[in-house]
């Protein structure tokens, strides 16, 4: 009766094993980000909820150890665009998966938070890990988007546009849409999601979508219209060097002759409190406070979300256009409100309306 019992129990306890092994998590996925403060973002998907412990070795190395299998169609290998790591790796361990992240500067347990989002029923989106590197956060909007300068604008929204810097060339601002050449630039895309949102929304798909509504009204009044990209794809190329990326969707708009460039973005902050709507610009054309403000003015009345007003800035693709040119900060991805607002086709609907009201009082129409 005894070597029954003993049997049975073994049985029992292969049983449960075997059990537990088959529902191990997996890793399905392995993306990155950079928001507007520079935080490095490391999002892991997972199949379901698991247990994870975040390393710093030797000071230089970023170490996600998830317990669990790794998915068939996980990227062993990437890069990353930020100044603070330029790859990551993904590997087997004996009980689990590490993401490894080489930095490139040294970094402190401290600098590093984590967290677990629950699947959501809603979306379909799968539990995530998500974590956040802050140890080369900045305080200023004008790192964003391949900026060079960490200093706060000089000019507030009210003063309007400084002396014209750069070669200025040939141009409309007057005569109405019709005939006017736009390039629309949809932030990020392909190997950059952009921000994320709390629920897993990215910046590169909202993007796009608000810059294919926008298309429709800008090309049913007779605008010339030219896409940096149409699907979600990189500009330059996949994982591509930030610098590359960002004179790729510059080069566009010279291409086309352009008469405004418009890039379309959504912010983000580690105070999910925080929200509002803004309009950037690179005072160097004589037109790009012009333009900014109209943009800014129509999408605020129009999406009821705070006025962030329209404020200098030094990103890469708003400087280096030699024509009007603004980045649109359409919303935050981090705030849970706007987040729902930014994925729903109403908003995306009415900030692409918004946008055109703009441009047409722009160019006088």
């Amino acid at each position: 009766m005894r070597r029954k019992f003993l049997a049975f129990l073994v049985w029992a306890v292969c049983l449960l094993v075997t059990c537990t092994a088959s529902a191990a998590a997996l890793v399905t996925d392995v993306n990155w980000g950079v928001d507007k403060y520079n935080v490095l973002r490391m999002v892991v998907d997972l199949s379901e909820n698991t247990q994870y412990n975040i390393k710093i070795a030797n000071d230089r190395e970023l170490q996600i150890k998830v317990t669990g299998g790794l998915g068939p169609k996980v990227v062993r290998r990437g890069s990353i665009k930020s100044d603070l790591a330029k790859s990551f790796s993904v590997d087997r361990e004996q009980n689990g998966v590490v993401v490894r992240v080489p930095m490139t500067k040294k970094v402190e347990r401290s600098d590093v938070k984590s967290f677990i989002l629950k699947k959501d029923a809603s979306t379909g989106r799968p539990p995530r890990l998500v974590v956040d590197v802050s140890t080369n956060k900045v305080n200023n909007a004008s790192m964003k988007y391949g900026a060079t300068s960490v200093r706060r604008p000089a000019i507030r929204p009210s003063q309007g546009p400084s002396t014209p810097v750069g070669n200025r060339v040939n141009f409309a601002t007057t005569g109405g849409l019709k005939g006017k050449r736009i390039t629309i630039d949809p932030g990020h895309g392909g190997s950059d999601p952009g921000a994320i949102g709390p629920k897993g929304n990215k910046e590169k798909t909202s993007t796009l979508l608000i810059a294919n509504y926008l298309k429709n009204y800008l090309t049913s009044a007779g605008a010339l219209v030219s896409m940096t990209r149409t699907t979600d794809k990189d500009v330059y190329g996949r994982f591509a060097s930030a610098r590359n990326e960002l004179q790729a969707r510059v080069d566009v708009s010279t291409r086309n002759r352009a008469d405004a460039f418009v890039s379309i973005h959504h912010n983000a902050n580690n105070n999910r409190n925080i929200g509002g709507i803004a309009t950037y610009y690179y005072p160097k054309s004589g037109y790009d406070y012009k333009l900014g403000s109209a943009i800014q003015k129509k999408m605020a009345a129009a999406s009821k979300l705070r006025n962030m007003g329209t404020q200098q800035a030094n990103f890469y693709v708003i400087k280096r256009s030699y024509i009007p040119a603004v980045l649109l900060e359409v919303g935050f991805l981090s705030n849970y409100r706007e987040e729902q607002l930014i994925s729903s086709a109403w908003f995306q609907k009415t900030i692409a309306k918004a946008v055109f009201d703009g441009l047409k009082e722009y160019f006088g129409g």
